[in-house]
């Protein structure tokens, strides 16, 4: 887990328990006559995840968009030949007999080039590549 990822934490940890204060505080007043202190807890935790979404998706873009081509300097020199391979349209099972090595060793260099440009899928590795060389081109 990231430093960020741990610093994110502790402010929704810290938000939370502070919107719990809140309700126990309000359960003082007339607020708690009317409405049930778990349908309170129940609305908290669905905004804190509603929002934890969007600030994860929101940051997710802004990360994708703005180093990944950074990011392909971060790649080893296999690792850029299997995105290569990727980006010309092959296969797995192409990939690995054209670079002498098996399939799962394939799927591992994959996984490392998704995780280290926080990639999901071959469709976006392809797109981070394209942008990359587009823009060198227009450099």
């Amino acid at each position: 887990m990231s430093l960020f990822n741990i610093k994110t934490s502790i402010k929704i940890g810290i938000a939370s328990a502070l919107a719990i204060i809140l309700f126990q505080v309000s359960n003082l007043f007339l607020v708690y006559k009317y409405f049930k202190y778990d349908y309170y807890i129940t609305a908290v935790a669905v905004l804190f995840l509603i929002t934890g979404f969007f600030i994860s998706r929101y940051r997710q873009l802004g990360i994708n968009t703005e180093a990944s081509t950074d990011l392909l300097e971060n790649l080893t020199g296999k690792e850029l030949t299997i995105l290569q391979s990727i980006v010309d349209g092959k296969s797995n099972k192409e990939i690995a007999a054209e670079n002498y090595i098996e399939v799962s060793t394939v799927k591992t260099h994959i996984n490392n080039i998704y995780a280290k440009l926080s990639l999901s899928n071959r469709r976006e590795a392809i797109n981070v590549y394209k942008r990359k060389f587009i823009s060198q081109f227009k450099a």
